[in-house]
């Protein structure tokens, strides 16, 4: 519990040190709302970072308000395994795109992310490329009748990481709503519209759920072993055109 507490304030310390170099002026009370902390709490974090060197001033007064010295960098970015993940999944859309406008250097960016990690966590990184896969662009039948994916996705990307059962309800394509329970093993994209491949445990077989059509989530305390991808990929590309 002590070094999960403390993992999660390394992580707010990041993301306070990019929030400050965002922005030209932030009121401490604003930080404090963003980050969903105190003013207290607030005021300790930043004190950590002035004893690491990192030059936050005050200015008081009107239209003051917490900065970084502007000539100060963030310096090496420290990234998870699960934000690495989703840095490499842009650029393996960009390149599926194919456009002209797009970054010429791909391949060395995402040479120097992987690098960047300890081998543990290069293999969870490649481990969790090979289930993100991508096929061609959504038909027009499918665009048809897409919609923005609901709050759930961020429980639903916890459960694929970290391979987990959720109890899920979905309405499907003639609008009949069910409640199943799901591992999520791999992930499909036709872009724009993203694919659960499941193992659907109501069903006993493979499954496809379209991302936007889940209503709700509930994480069950149940982990999965990662089956193979073959049967989950076919299942994608028979239906995928219309659904």
């Amino acid at each position: 519990m002590r070094r999960r507490a403390a993992t999660s304030r390394l992580n707010r310390l990041e993301e306070l040190k990019g929030l400050l170099k965002a922005r030209e002026h932030v009121t401490a009370a604003a930080l404090a709302d963003e980050l969903g902390i105190s003013l207290r709490t607030l005021n300790r974090d930043l004190d950590v970072l002035r004893s690491h060197g990192i030059p936050i001033e005050s200015d008081r007064g009107r239209g003051g308000g917490l900065r970084l010295q502007r000539a100060w960098t963030l310096g090496r970015l420290h990234l998870s395994a699960e934000e690495a993940i989703d840095l490499l999944l842009s650029i393996a859309i960009a390149e599926r795109m194919n456009s002209p406008l797009l970054l010429q250097q791909l391949a060395p960016i995402k040479r120097k992310i992987v690098g960047a990690f300890t081998e543990g966590y290069q293999s969870r990184i490649r481990a969790l490329r090979k289930r993100i896969l991508v096929g061609k662009p959504a038909s027009a039948q499918v665009l048809a009748s897409f919609t923005n994916p609901p709050r759930a996705v961020p429980g639903i990307a916890d459960a694929f990481f970290n391979m987990r059962r959720i109890s899920i309800v979905y309405e499907d394509q003639n609008g009949t709503v069910t409640q199943r329970e799901i591992e999520p093993h791999f992930l499909y994209l036709n872009a724009p519209v993203w694919y659960l491949l499941v193992w659907d445990n109501l069903r006993s077989a493979v499954r496809y759920f379209r991302i936007d059509r889940i209503k709700s989530i509930e994480p069950l305390n149940k982990r999965f072993r990662l089956a193979d991808p073959a049967p989950f990929l076919a299942q994608a590309e028979r239906n995928a055109e219309t659904v």
